[in-house]
C-alpha cells in the first residue's frame, strides 16, 4: 500500500513539473533559512560547551540591592581567595583581569596592537580546556613576568623560531618571558584573547582592596554542588568588606554568559529576532507550499470522482494528498541542504561567525530538520488531503464543485496569511535597516570625523605635556590637542559619589573623566551652562563639569555652584550637553569631568584636532614627533573611529543585513507562489476568458480579473500591518530608537505592491492573450 502510494505520487509529481518545481524551490529556500538559522542559534547557544567543566564553572556577579537589572560584571581582587578558603563547595576560584588593548613586541620589526589580554594564574588552565601545547600547566604563568601567547601570536611575533622561552616587551618595554604556548581560544569562549599575563603582582598588591571592582572572579564547583546553595552563602560578602557596596553576589552560569551576562543583554534578543525570521521564512514558504498544492488539488476533481467510483475510499485518497506533500517535502529538504552549504560562506559574512554545519557529524540537527521536513509535509497537504478527499462522486463527475463558485474560503484565508507573513518580512527588514542607520547617524554630541587619538602608555621621562603641545601645534594643519584619561567610544571610567542634596547613605554611579582646559575645544562638545576650567581659575583642582544627564539624575534645576563628593568634594562651575559616552545603544549616563594634572606617569589618551584635508600628513607629523619625544614606547596614531568600542551598533548591524538578506529570500519565495497562484486562477477560467475575448473583451480589460483579487488582499493586509510596525518599535532593544513615518509605510505599501504585480503580471497577461478557440476548447 505504503509502495504504491508513494509510486502514484512520484507520477503525479512529474505529471505537474512546472508546479512541483515552484513547489520545491519555494520550500527549499524556506527551508535552506531555516537550516541556517537554527544552526547558528544552536552555535550561540553552545558557547562554552568545549570545556570539559562547564556545567560546573560560574562566573561571579552583582546587582544592586533592590534592582536585578543593575548588573555588575566585576569583583574586587580578594574575592576568589575568600571563595576558595571559606565555602567548601568551590572546588576552585581563579581571579583574572583584562588587559584592554595594548601594543607588544618581539624587536622593532615586529610590533603589534593587541585588542584583549588578560592577567591570570596558572590555575586558568585548571579550570578551562584551553590546551597548552607548550609549558607546564602546573605553575606556567607563577613567575610575575611570565606570559603564554596563542600558537597564532607565536608565529606572528616569530615567525619560523620556537617562541619558548623568548622576550616579548609591552609598550613600557617591560619583559615577559614566554613560558607557555597555547592552542588558540576557540570563537565560542566567554574569554578571548591571545595571551595571558602573570597575574601573581597584582594580586598581591590588591589583596586587600575590597573597593576596587575591575577583576573577574570565575568559580569552579565541587561535583553536585547546587548554585542556588553557594549563591546564598555568598550574597552578602561584599557588603560585609566595603560598606559603600550594597550590591549582592551570585552566580552565573558559564553557559550563561554569552547570552545572558545581563538581563539587558543584546545577543539574548538577537536570538530572538534570528528565531522570528527563520520561522517565518519557513512559515511562509510552507504556507506558499499548501496554497500551490491545495489550489492545484481542485483541478483533480475528476480523478478523485473517478478513484471514489471505481472503490478508493476517503482514507485512501487522503494518504494519497499527504504522501505527494510530504515527498515533495523532503525532495525540498534535500535541496535546502545543498542550498545551505552553497550559501553558508555568505551567510558566515553576514552574521560575523566561522559557523559549519557538519549535518552528518550533528545526527541530533539531523533529525530536527526531517522532523521539520515531515511536519511541514504534513501540514502542507492536510487541507488538501481532507477537503478535497470528502468529494461526493457523483456531483464531482457532473462537475459540481465546492470551487466552482469561486468561493474557496479557506484558500483564500491561506492566501492572504502568506500576504501578511510577506509584509511583515519587509517591514522587519525596513525597520532594522532604518534602526542601525539611526544609530550609525545620530549626532554623538562631538565631531569624531575630525580627529586623530593615540593611547600613549605611562612613561618616565622629563618631557612635559605643555612642550609636548607645543611641538603637536607647530603643524599648522593641527588645530587644537588635548589629554585626559580616557575618550568616548574608545574607554570609560566609573565612579560612585554623593552629590549637594542626594541621600547621604546611597552612593550614585557616573561616568568620569580627567582633561586639560583644551578638551571641549578638540572634542568639539557644547557647554549649555557655565565655563570651562581656564588658568585664570587657581581653584579650578576643585571644580568639576557635568553632563545634562547627571543635571537631570541629581534634580538639580541650578546646577552651577553645587558641589560633588567623590573622595574629595569638587564645585561645579559648567555643564556640558550630552554627548555619547559609550555605543549609541546605551542610555548616556551622568558623566563628571574634573581637571587633568597634565602629567604623562599614567595612561592617557591623545586626541587632535585636524584640518580634514590633511589626515595623512597630520599623522605622520604627530607620530614623528611622539617618536622623537618617546623612542622607548610603543604607540599608534589612528583616526578616531579606528579600535572603537561599538559592539551593539557592530551586532545590530549584522542583524540588519540578515533581515536584508532572509527579505530577499522571502520576496523570492512570495513571487514564485503568487506567480504559481495566477497560474491557477487562470487555469480555473480559461473558458471564461474565451468567452469573454470572444464577445470582444480586450487584454487590458481580462488582466484585472487574475490580478484583482490579489491586489485587494494586499492593499488589506498592509492595513493589517500596520500595529505590526509599532509593536517592532517596541520590542527592539536600546535606548534610542527609529519612529516609523507613514512614509516607511507607504515603502512596505509600494514594495509589496510591486512584487504583487511582477510575480502575478506575465502569466496574466500570458492568460489574457490566450487565442479564444484554444481556451474555448479546453477540457
Amino acid at each position: 500500500m505504503i509502495r504504491h502510494f508513494i509510486l502514484v505520487a512520484w507520477r503525479n509529481i512529474k505529471r505537474r513539473k512546472s508546479l512541483s518545481i515552484i513547489q520545491i524551490v519555494c520550500l527549499s529556500i524556506g527551508m535552506a533559512a531555516f537550516i541556517l538559522v537554527a544552526r547558528y542559534i544552536q552555535y550561540e547557544k553552545d558557547w562554552d560547551k568545549f570545556n570539559v567543566n562547564f556545567e560546573r564553572i560560574y562566573k561571579v556577579q552583582s546587582y544592586k540591592i533592590n534592582d536585578r537589572m543593575n548588573v555588575g560584571n566585576h569583583t574586587p581582587a580578594p574575592l576568589s581567595k575568600y571563595l576558595r578558603d571559606n565555602v567548601p563547595e568551590v572546588e576552585n576560584a581563579i581571579t583574572l583581569r583584562e588587559v584592554y588593548g595594548e601594543y607588544l613586541s618581539s624587536d622593532a620589526e615586529h610590533i603589534f596592537f593587541e585588542p584583549v589580554g588578560f592577567l591570570a594564574p596558572s590555575d586558568i588552565f585548571k579550570i578551562f580546556s584551553f590546551k597548552l601545547l607548550r609549558g607546564n600547566k602546573q605553575d606556567v604563568l607563577d613567575n610575575p613576568n611570565s606570559i603564554v601567547i596563542s600558537q597564532t601570536m607565536a608565529e606572528k611575533y616569530f615567525p619560523g623560531q620556537d617562541a619558548m622561552g623568548k622576550i616579548i616587551l609591552d609598550a613600557r618595554k617591560s619583559e615577559f618571558i614566554i613560558t607557555g604556548i597555547m592552542e588558540d581560544i576557540p570563537e565560542q569562549s566567554d574569554i578571548q584573547s591571545n595571551y595571558f599575563k602573570s597575574s601573581t603582582n597584582i594580586l598581591k598588591k590588591q589583596d586587600k582592596n575590597w573597593t576596587s571592582k575591575s577583576y573577574r572572579s570565575i568559580v569552579w564547583l565541587k561535583p553536585n554542588a547546587l548554585e542556588s546553595v553557594v549563591s546564598e552563602k555568598i550574597k552578602n560578602i561584599l557588603n560585609v568588606y566595603d560598606k559603600n557596596a550594597k550590591r549582592y553576589l551570585y552566580l552565573n552560569p558559564l553557559s550563561k554568559l554569552h547570552l545572558n551576562s545581563d538581563p539587558r543583554d543584546d545577543r539574548g534578543s538577537v536570538i530572538f529576532f534570528y528565531s522570528y525570521i527563520g520561522i517565518l521564512t519557513l512559515l511562509l514558504a510552507s504556507v506558499s507550499f499548501m496554497n500551490l498544492t491545495t489550489s492545484f488539488s481542485t483541478l483533480r476533481s475528476i480523478e478523485i470522482g473517478v478513484r471514489k467510483v471505481t472503490g478508493s475510499t476517503k482514507r485512501c485518497i487522503t494518504w494519497q494528498f499527504l504522501s505527494e506533500a510530504i515527498i515533495l517535502a523532503f525532495v525540498s529538504l534535500g535541496f535546502a541542504v545543498l542550498i545551505s552549504y552553497l550559501i553558508l560562506p555568505f551567510f558566515n559574512t553576514i552574521v560575523d561567525r566561522q559557523i559549519e554545519l557538519q549535518l552528518h557529524r550533528n545526527p541530533i540537527f539531523m533529525l530536527f530538520l526531517v522532523g521539520t521536513a515531515l511536519i511541514t509535509g504534513l501540514i502542507a497537504g492536510s487541507y488538501p488531503a481532507l477537503i478535497i478527499s470528502g468529494f461526493k462522486p457523483v456531483s464531482v463527475l457532473k462537475g459540481n464543485t465546492p470551487f466552482k463558485k469561486g468561493k474557496i474560503t479557506g484558500l483564500r484565508a491561506m492566501v492572504y496569511f502568506q500576504f501578511i507573513l510577506s509584509i511583515v518580512l519587509i517591514t522587519s527588514s525596513l525597520w532594522m535597516y532604518k534602526q542601525v542607520n539611526f544609530l550609525t547617524d545620530k549626532d554623538l554630541g562631538f565631531h569624531k570625523e575630525h580627529l586623530l587619538h593615540c593611547k600613549l602608555p605611562k612613561v618616565d621621562t622629563n618631557v612635559s605635556y605643555a612642550f609636548l603641545r607645543e611641538r603637536i601645534l607647530a603643524n599648522p594643519d593641527i588645530e587644537n590637542m588635548s589629554i585626559s584619561y580616557n575618550s568616548p567610544l574608545h574607554s570609560t571610567n566609573g565612579t560612585r559619589l554623593k552629590y549637594e542634596g542626594g541621600s547621604t547613605e546611597e552612593d550614585t554611579r557616573a561616568r568620569w573623566n580627567k582633561a586639560c582646559p583644551n578638551y571641549l575645544n578638540t572634542m568639539g562638545m557644547e557647554l549649555v551652562e557655565g565655563r570651562y576650567f581656564s588658568k585664570d581659575y587657581s581653584a579650578d583642582s576643585q571644580s568639576c563639569l557635568i553632563n545634562e544627564a547627571a543635571v537631570k539624575t541629581f534634580g538639580w534645576e541650578n546646577p552651577i555652584g553645587k558641589w560633588i563628593d567623590d573622595d574629595g568634594k569638587y564645585t561645579v562651575v559648567g555643564v556640558i550637553k550630552d554627548f555619547n559616552i559609550e555605543d549609541v545603544h546605551n542610555l548616556i549616563k551622568p558623566y563628571i569631568l574634573v581637571l587633568h594634572e597634565e602629567n604623562l606617569n599614567r595612561n592617557n589618551d591623545l586626541t587632535f584636532k585636524i584640518n580634514s584635508s590633511s589626515m595623512q600628513a597630520s599623522m605622520a607629523h604627530v607620530n614623528k614627533v611622539l617618536k622623537e619625544l618617546f623612542p622607548n614606547v610603543l604607540f599608534e596614531v589612528n583616526s578616531y573611529d579606528e579600535e572603537t568600542n561599538r559592539l551593539a551598533l557592530q551586532i545590530w548591524t549584522n542583524v540588519k543585513d540578515t533581515f536584508a538578506f532572509f527579505t530577499i529570500l522571502a520576496i523570492i519565495i512570495a513571487v514564485l507562489g503568487l506567480f504559481g497562484l495566477v497560474v491557477f486562477a487562470s487555469q480555473r477560467r480559461v473558458k471564461e476568458i474565451g468567452i469573454r475575448k470572444v464577445q470582444g473583451a480586450h487584454a487590458h480589460q481580462i488582466l484585472p480579473l487574475l490580478t484583482k483579487q490579489f491586489a485587494i488582499l494586499v492593499i488589506v493586509a498592509n492595513v493589517n500591518v500596520i500595529p505590526f510596525a509599532y509593536l517592532l518599535e517596541r520590542i527592539t532593544p536600546g535606548a534610542y530608537k527609529y519612529h516609523f513615518t507613514i512614509f516607511d509605510l507607504c515603502i512596505v505599501f509600494g514594495i509589496s505592491i510591486l512584487v504583487t504585480l511582477i510575480s502575478s503580471g506575465y502569466q496574466s497577461i500570458k492568460a489574457s492573450n490566450l487565442n479564444p478557440i484554444k481556451a474555448l476548447r479546453y477540457e
